[in-house]
């Protein structure tokens, strides 16, 4: 479609995250990670994983499979009474893992084998069958789904779905490296030497963990007690490993009863997308058995995951598919009229912050004039800014000039609705974001979004003062704990009204 701007050279800025990371224990943030003096190469091995949602959804595949193999093998049974349709064993083969997912046959824990993996399954299965033969029963259509059918089928399912079971959880084991969850231990004391110790002892577990970290106020005796798990360092390089994409839960092995280290532990936490659970207390290991000293208590959730994650990365790329489709050939107009009312690349791309506070480059159509670009956001464009070509004031005006960014989510940089994405340094008022509002960085917990809530609600364009921040940035927080598909499509269709009537865009 035409030229694109090159992107500018990385800042003082970017010096001084990597410092900010050497400081907590780390250095080379925008390469791999290295460990500093004192500290074992094991600690900062961070291989990429699976989503724990992903292995789910293939075991489910192998639930449904078995499902409908048993339900062919009926249509080639001679039997008394009325044999399964098609249609019948397709829909049994979706209900069924729907209900065992609820019964928590897919948690990442059961994805491994052991006692506690298949009897969800075989429970959901049961409920799905005798549960659409006693409907049909209790609707006088029980010739259509007779009980004999039900328990027949049960019989023939359940060996195969142990057996896909069985070949699954084996197939995990095997790439138990990028499928369990990386955990962190934070504490030193017996809780966290004894959870450590219950983990290596139950291999079917779906957790991995890859090191323990100080919360400030520990013994220092971990190393005599734990000497398999590398200690991290401190909360600093906890945080500094999930902003690098390296932890995917952290578990808190504290004593339930000193309450004060856990709320700051929480608080120090709450801005990261990581999952947070708390570890058994002592009286667990003295007196519970070997389920209860894995049993953690959960404290809090990554925002859209499991699931919900994949429900959002397919609604993600179907709306950017269609919204190409649609769009492709006013793209090619406006590329067009760009090229022709200025000299200059078509396309502008600009360091935006995205999900986990990791930096990319957001596309946009070129707006102005190609010696005034302003690539690092200092100064926000306001009305009839002279910066700004006729054929940009019209695309900022309509939000047309944000329509590149389509490629921003085929890539997975961005949600197609989400917190819009902020060029790092931006002010309110004359203090930088981060200075006004102190959960700013909580919006990063996900990706950044084409239209967010925010948006639509009329908090957009320039932040001239930081009331519009503080708005902005509470919508932004909503969305984050209220998502649903439901409020992204009331989301979608106000902003299209929005677009129609040019409100509140420059």
């Amino acid at each position: 479609m035409g030229g694109l701007m090159p992107a500018e050279p990385r800042g003082p800025e970017a010096q001084l995250l990597s410092a900010a990371a050497g400081d907590a224990g780390w250095a080379g943030l925008t390469g791999g990670l290295v460990p500093l003096a004192g500290m074992r190469p094991a600690a900062v091995h961070l291989p990429t994983t699976v989503p724990p949602a992903l292995a789910g959804l293939l075991v489910a595949a192998s639930d449904s499979l078995a499902t409908t193999l048993a339900g062919a093998l009926l249509q080639a049974v001679p039997l008394p009474f009325r044999l399964p349709s098609v249609a019948l064993i397709g829909f049994v083969a979706l209900a069924m893992p729907l209900l065992a997912a609820g019964l928590g046959a897919y948690a990442p824990g059961r994805l491994f084998g052991g006692r506690r993996a298949s009897p969800p399954a075989l429970a959901g299965l049961a409920l799905t069958l005798f549960g659409m033969a006693g409907a049909a029963t209790a609707l006088g259509a029980g010739h259509a789904f007779r009980l004999e059918l039900a328990g027949l089928w049960l019989a023939l399912a359940a060996p195969l779905l142990l057996a896909g079971r069985a070949a699954a959880s084996s197939g995990l084991r095997a790439l138990s490296a990028r499928v369990r969850q990386r955990a962190v231990l934070v504490g030193d004391g017996p809780q966290a030497s004894r959870f450590a110790a219950a983990v290596a002892q139950q291999p079917n577990t779906g957790l991995r963990l890859i090191g323990q970290v100080d919360d400030g106020h520990g013994r220092g005796s971990v190393a005599a007690m734990m000497p398999g798990l590398p200690r991290l360092g401190d909360l600093n390089a906890l945080c500094q490993l999930i902003r690098r994409g390296g932890v995917d839960q952290v578990i808190l092995a504290l004593p339930w009863t000193e309450e004060t280290r856990v709320a700051a532990v929480m608080q120090v936490l709450a801005d990261y997308p990581v999952d947070v659970r708390l570890a058994p207390d002592l009286l667990a290991y003295r007196c519970g058995g070997a389920a209860e000293r894995l049993l953690l208590h959960r404290l809090a959730d990554r925002p859209i995951s499991g699931w919900a994650a994949v429900v959002k990365t397919a609604e993600d790329y179907l709306l950017a598919g269609c919204a190409l489709l649609v769009a492709a050939v006013p793209m090619a107009l406006i590329a067009l009229a760009v090229r022709l009312d200025s000299p200059g690349p078509i396309l502008f791309r600009q360091r935006r912050t995205g999900f986990n506070n990791n930096e990319f480059h957001v596309l946009k159509f070129r707006t102005m004039y190609v010696d005034q670009t302003d690539h690092r956001a200092e100064r926000q464009v306001t009305a009839g800014d002279p910066r700004v070509t006729r054929v940009g004031a019209i695309l900022r005006r309509t939000s047309l000039d944000e329509l590149p960014q389509i490629f921003n989510v085929l890539k997975g940089e961005m949600s197609f609705i989400g917190p819009r994405p902020h060029a790092p340094g931006t002010r309110a008022g004359g203090r930088p974001f981060e200075q006004v509002v102190a959960r700013y960085a909580a919006r990063h917990r996900v990706k950044p979004g084409l239209t967010g809530l925010a948006q639509v609600r009329g908090w957009r364009g320039p932040t001239e003062t930081e009331e519009k921040l503080i708005r902005r940035v509470e919508s932004d927080l909503e969305y984050i704990e209220t998502w649903s598909p439901w409020l992204d499509f009331t989301i979608l269709v106000r902003t299209l009204l929005a677009v129609v009537r040019m409100k509140n865009a420059l």
